[in-house]
């Protein structure tokens, strides 16, 4: 039996990475393996998995009872941690495991090793859970989503074995609904996490750059009041304050609809291990410019210029490069983004198979 420790999400966000990881690996296990999904929470409504859920073994631990969750983790061949940093979710299932024996344990990373994702106490904190890794003698194995969060991450972990796959993504695209925007402004548009490591401040420095028709529109669950606070500060010194606009929160049943008000997606991340914006822009078929922050150079060969590095000059030129286009070449630089996802989402597939016969053997 595979236990799959989900950790914990606010009901009906979007920017739930984690769980549509799991469900969609889920989806590719089903009918190879047994496997069963931890959840403390199992209110799902609104969520990105709220109709897939259903097709999934979910077992529920009421406030992750200490006893419960000990004797499933006992009756488990592979133990599957989807966070590092969480004591409820990741640090307890691992003593848990410690106790016991003969275990495969695969622990996902999720990009909290990457630059900006550190601090004093969290490394404190990885040395602690090595060592519970190391004397547990239980085999194995971290998880990255890519080569290159892989090589970009602290390497504290660097003597495990390894495995890596990426978040799955869906094997169609949405109808698109007509656009709203006024054609009197050109919005650029950031949806996700109000955090440092997103590095919206980027965006906000571009903006007296760019045509005075041009505003930025930021959506988001705020994760760091002060972070905030300092955007809103450079905001106001910048005097942007009828440019760059924080439109707050918003579900992910209304994703789709917020995509019809926003003509650019911007992906700035100082790092990212995987980033499911950048591949939901390209599901509703916005043009999209990403850092190189992000693992997905690979989506130069498809359409150039699509990850940058984050130097004004060049994303202030592609930005009026998108802008300037005309219709044919925004379809084929839609065409060219589609064809990079279904590379994605294939190479994911065969990755993911491979890595759990690996967990297997």
């Amino acid at each position: 039996m595979i236990s799959i420790i989900l950790p914990y999400s606010k009901p009906g966000i979007a920017y739930s990475g984690p769980l549509q990881s799991i469900i969609g690996v889920c989806h590719f296990l089903e009918g190879k393996y047994d496997y069963q999904i931890l959840t403390k929470y199992n209110n799902f409504k609104e969520s990105p998995i709220e109709e897939s859920i259903s097709e999934h073994k979910v077992v529920t631990i009421s406030n992750f009872n200490s006893k419960t969750l000990f004797s499933i983790i006992q009756n488990s061949e592979i133990i599957w941690i989807n966070s590092i940093y969480s004591i409820p979710f990741s640090f307890i299932p691992l003593i848990y495991i410690f106790l016991s024996k003969k275990k495969t344990v695969l622990v996902s990373t999720r990009g909290q090793l990457l630059g900006g994702s550190l601090d004093f106490k969290k490394r404190i904190y990885l040395h602690i859970y090595k060592l519970l890794l190391q004397r547990s003698k239980n085999s194995i194995y971290i998880h990255y989503s890519t080569k290159e969060e892989k090589e970009n991450s602290y390497p504290i972990f660097k003597k495990f074995r390894s495995l890596l796959f990426a978040n799955p993504l869906k094997s169609n695209f949405p109808e698109i609904k007509k656009q709203k925007t006024d054609k009197s402004e050109y919005v650029i548009g950031f949806l996700g996490r109000i955090a440092p490591i997103k590095n919206i401040e980027f965006i906000i420095t571009l903006m007296p750059l760019l045509p005075d028709y041009m505003v930025f529109h930021i959506y988001g669950v705020i994760v760091d009041n002060a972070y905030k606070k300092k955007l809103e500060k450079l905001v106001f010194q910048l005097g942007l304050e009828e440019r760059v606009i924080f439109k707050g929160e918003y579900l992910y049943k209304e994703l789709e609809e917020l995509y019809t008000y926003i003509d650019l997606a911007v992906v700035p991340s100082k790092s990212e291990s995987f980033c499911y914006a950048f591949f939901e822009a390209i599901e509703n078929k916005k043009p999209v410019i990403g850092s190189t922050g992000l693992p997905w150079k690979k989506a130069n060969t498809f359409e150039p210029n699509t990850i940058l590095p984050l130097e004004k000059e060049k994303w202030i030129k592609q930005i009026n490069n998108i802008v300037s286009a005309p219709h044919n070449i925004d379809e084929n630089r839609q065409k060219n983004l589609e064809q990079f996802y279904n590379f994605v989402l294939k190479s994911i597939e065969d990755n993911v198979l491979v890595s759990f016969e690996s967990l297997v053997e």
